[in-house]
């Protein structure tokens, strides 16, 4: 994957690394990630369940996700009646500075749409 960080959004990622890395230090529980692993694979999948969704719907998602693909984003969106997909690129799991204003703005609108 090639890395498309630059700029002033490189650096915001950086600092994300390093909040990351003081939290990790700070919380790190081993059981607790092998229980939410192990009730994701207890749960199954919830695609059929998608359809059935009657709100609403905003799928926002970073396009160079290294934990969750954006395939699995546009499944989401594909699987839920009208339900909008937004790609912010550039963004990876986390949720740096630079990306705030993008989901802000994704999300104000999808609640104005939704009235």
């Amino acid at each position: 994957m090639a890395d498309r960080r630059h700029g002033h959004q490189g650096v915001e990622e950086a600092l994300d690394a390093a909040r990351a890395e003081r939290t990790f230090e700070r919380g790190l529980h081993p059981a607790g990630y092998a229980r939410q692993l192990a009730a994701i694979i207890a749960s199954g999948s919830r695609r059929e369940r998608l359809a059935s969704l009657k709100v609403p719907t905003l799928v926002i998602h970073g396009d160079v996700d290294p934990l969750v693909p954006i395939e699995c984003g546009k499944d989401v969106a594909r699987h839920v009646p009208g339900a909008r997909m937004v790609t912010i690129e550039g963004m990876g799991h986390a949720l740096p500075k630079v990306t705030w204003g993008p989901v802000i703005d994704a999300i104000a609108g999808h609640a104005v749409a939704a009235r």
